[in-house]
């Protein structure tokens, strides 16, 4: 873009000078008669600059005009398919004063799932440690039903249940937290797995009260 410097004044009034960002002088002129009224006279004009950058407005019409060419190509367009995501971008960096790139996005975004997906993996095994963790007690349970147990190991019994109950809700939180991230893309795979992962933290949750609840009976006998 061309950045004009114009002095101009009103009818029996002193020169004043502004500096108009356009691509032609004509469309200099034509801002600067929009800009400060038709009864100012323009004295002089200058290129001052051609490299300066456009304004806002210029950048969201010039987007617009793009948008409304593309369109006109038809809806199975080459382009039009190789702009798809791409006016989003550009309205972003209009709007945020930033610089994003279609293909930084997408590097953003893989990014961001691969994270996820390593949480998700680092969960999963948590989860698979846990369930173990679950049923050797349940088993441990199970065997000394019936039986009169020594105080010290229904203590000890009681404290790693309790410990494994407190586990399997923090991970039905995690859980939820992630669920909740992905809220707006239930399809994404993330979200499905999540809600596998809470499902089964709650279940174990459930295995884990009635533990409890079995052993503090037999406290009570």
């Amino acid at each position: 873009m061309n950045e004009y410097k114009l002095q101009y004044h009103y009818p029996e009034s002193s020169i004043d000078t502004a500096y108009i960002v356009e691509r032609t002088e004509a469309a200099a002129r034509k801002t600067l008669i929009k800009r400060f009224g038709k009864e100012i006279e323009i004295d002089d004009t200058e290129l001052v600059s051609t490299d300066a950058n456009a304004t806002k407005e210029q950048e969201r019409e010039t987007l617009e005009k793009i948008k409304a060419m593309v369109e006109e190509l038809g809806p199975q367009s080459y382009l039009k398919t190789a702009f798809t995501g791409v006016y989003e971008v550009a309205e972003m960096n209009i709007e945020e004063d930033a610089a994003y790139s279609f293909p930084g996005r997408i590097s953003l975004l893989e990014e961001q799932l691969r994270e996820m997906g390593s949480k998700y993996n680092a969960a999963h095994s948590d989860a698979e440690v846990l369930r173990s963790q679950l049923d050797h007690a349940q088993e441990q349970v199970d065997a000394l039903k019936g039986r009169q147990l020594p105080a010290w190991l229904q203590s000890a019994a009681y404290g790693l249940v309790v410990e494994e109950l407190a586990a399997a809700q923090k991970r039905m939180e995690q859980s939820a937290e992630t669920m909740a991230y992905y809220a707006e893309a239930p399809q994404d795979i993330a979200f499905a797995e999540a809600v596998k992962s809470y499902r089964a933290a709650k279940e174990r949750r459930g295995v884990c009260e009635q533990i409890v609840k079995g052993l503090e009976a037999l406290t009570e006998e």
